[in-house]
């Protein structure tokens, strides 16, 4: 018998790693409930299966991998906890979510009351592509090697230890590096731009910190695409690191920026801060 996984949603990475399943064997199916024509799209190229509902959605699943933005990952396993219950509590939960380790644990209680297996992973890297490309799932939990089997299939997945947490602290330490990096950059360059001192800026980065600000301007259009979701990312990065031990309100401020900036996404290009973000496409 083959493997069966459930991959909830078709994101950019929801839709590469089932992609990567599918090429490599597995049977992969999804939900597209609630979601756009995008995500209906990437689960065609993907090769996955449609359920026609979540009960559907976990029957006979090996897997169930949660791959949402933030904020939804509660509601997630909330919603699937009953239907894999009913199916025979066979499928391994797998919360793949850039979510504190306060979080994720308290996501993985019901279903660790109610016997089910689950485990705590946490993303590293852009989704699979067809150049063979990995991320680096990290995996943590007693039923974390179950997960890792899913190597196999063409999926790099390191098992950190038995301990739920320890994959999304290990997450939220490394997105701190580097969303919070980008975010830092992001609210500098539109500094610069609203004093004037834009093209002086550009000049003295180029000068003192080669590579940082165009590498910076090339990773904008990704910023601007993703803030969306890591506005919550970068909350779940102040829960773990809580207020008592510094730095939680620095990604606070962080959050604040990607809301913004998914605002004015939305709102178009005359926006406050996108039109000042044209001062550093071809920075000087």
């Amino acid at each position: 018998m083959g493997v069966t996984v459930a991959v909830v949603a078709m994101g950019e990475m929801g839709s590469g790693v089932a992609a990567r399943l599918v090429e490599r064997g597995a049977v992969v199916r999804t939900s597209l409930e609630g979601r756009s024509a995008a995500s209906a799209l990437r689960a065609k190229a993907a090769g996955v299966e449609i359920a026609s509902d979540d009960e559907d959605l976990v029957a006979g699943a090996d897997f169930v991998l949660s791959i949402v933005p933030p904020a939804r990952a509660g509601e997630l396993a909330e919603r699937l906890l009953g239907p894999i219950r009913a199916a025979g509590g066979g499928a391994v939960y797998v919360d793949c979510n850039a979510i504190a380790p306060q979080t994720v644990a308290a996501i993985a209680q019901p279903f660790q009351a109610a016997g089910l297996a689950f485990v705590d992973a946490g993303i590293v890297g852009g989704p699979p592509d067809p150049s063979g490309y990995n991320p680096r799932i990290y995996a943590s939990g007693a039923h974390a090697p179950q997960f890792a089997s899913l190597s196999g299939l063409g999926l790099d997945i390191p098992v950190l230890s038995d301990r739920i947490g320890d994959a999304s602290a290990l997450k939220m330490a490394y997105a701190g590096t580097t969303k919070g990096v980008h975010a830092v950059m992001m609210a500098m360059m539109l500094g610069a731009a609203r004093a004037g001192v834009a093209g002086a800026f550009a000049a003295e980065m180029k000068a003192s910190q080669a590579g940082r600000l165009e590498a910076a301007v090339r990773q904008a259009p990704v910023v601007l695409r993703k803030a969306y979701r890591w506005d919550g990312e970068m909350e779940e990065i102040a829960k773990f690191l809580m207020p008592e031990a510094g730095g939680a309100a620095m990604f606070r401020g962080a959050a604040e920026l990607y809301r913004r900036l998914a605002e004015d996404l939305g709102a178009g290009p005359d926006s406050e801060r996108l039109t000042l973000l044209e001062a550093f496409q071809s920075p000087s």
